[in-house]
């Protein structure tokens, strides 16, 4: 599970983790359709967890993968597609897996590594159409350093296309952001219902945790879908709620994790409180 930004990934769109020797699947529902219209959330929780918040400083080695050909995470750790674009990213690493992720990792500011997304990617899935055992390319990839990590998130897009079935297929569980709001409630069990597809491909998949974001404390509704999802999913649902917050809408345009963009604002600290949940539940024993 990349620790430092996990907070910016998981307050988005599906996101992958692995433990060493396990992964973890993030996804995060909105208020459209289910993992179709959770862009500004997934990405936001992935590179949340910064310097401070990701825990280099506790020895933990991390890995970002973004699968989103939107680039979100890329772009929340700081990389300028625009001005110095990677030579690789994670759209070679689909196309080659039998070469692993080395050629395509890259460091970053925030304390941990990155296989960057960039605009090719969105050609990709019409490129591997054909390919057999497509949806298990990067799971094949990433065979290469799944020891060499304590933690590997996995971006993915907010819907159910080839990507997200590869960060599934990667993964050994979920963590599901859900936006607090009917729709991205009312997704839960389409998602469920894709996971329990992916088994085929992954038997160990599962949702390791549910938080919710984007609550409103004014008002009645955000308490209501966290009293719903408490109910429904006991204790797969993590204490930890995230505000609806400027400073998390920001920090992504600032190339930063909110943890470094804003660390005493209300999102971070929200944020690092969940980051303690998930290393709680997940971390080193």
């Amino acid at each position: 599970m990349a620790k430092s930004n996990l907070n910016d990934l998981l307050d988005r769109k599906p996101v992958g983790i692995i433990k060493r020797g396990k992964g973890v699947q993030l996804s995060t529902e909105q208020p459209q359709e289910p993992l179709q219209s959770a862009q500004v959330h997934k990405s936001t929780s992935a590179p949340v967890y910064e310097k401070k918040n990701i825990r280099p400083s506790k020895g933990y080695k991390v890995l970002v993968v973004d699968l989103d050909p939107q680039s979100n995470a890329t772009q929340g750790l700081g990389i300028d597609l625009d001005e110095n674009e990677p030579e690789y990213s994670v759209y070679e690493v689909l196309l080659n897996p039998e070469k692993g992720v080395s050629f395509a990792t890259i460091p970053t500011d925030a304390g941990i590594d990155l296989i960057p997304s960039t605009l090719n990617l969105a050609g990709a899935e019409s490129e591997l159409s054909g390919t057999v055992g497509r949806e298990i390319l990067l799971s094949e990839a990433l065979n290469e350093v799944r020891d060499r990590y304590d933690y590997i998130l996995i971006d993915s897009p907010p819907n159910l296309g080839l990507f997200t079935l590869n960060a599934m297929a990667a993964a050994t569980s979920l963590l599901v952001p859900v936006q607090a709001h009917v729709y991205a409630y009312k997704a839960l069990p389409k998602l469920e219902k894709t996971i329990g597809l992916v088994r085929k491909l992954n038997p160990t998949l599962a949702i390791g945790g549910i938080f919710v974001t984007q609550s409103d404390s004014r008002t009645n509704l955000s308490a209501t879908i966290a009293h719903r999802l408490r109910d429904e999913y006991k204790d797969l649902v993590f204490e930890t709620v995230i505000p609806l917050n400027v400073k998390l809408a920001e920090s992504p345009a600032a190339g930063q994790p909110v943890a470094l963009y804003d660390p005493t604002g209300a999102g971070a600290k929200a944020y690092k409180k969940l980051t303690d949940e998930i290393e709680a539940r997940y971390g080193k024993k």
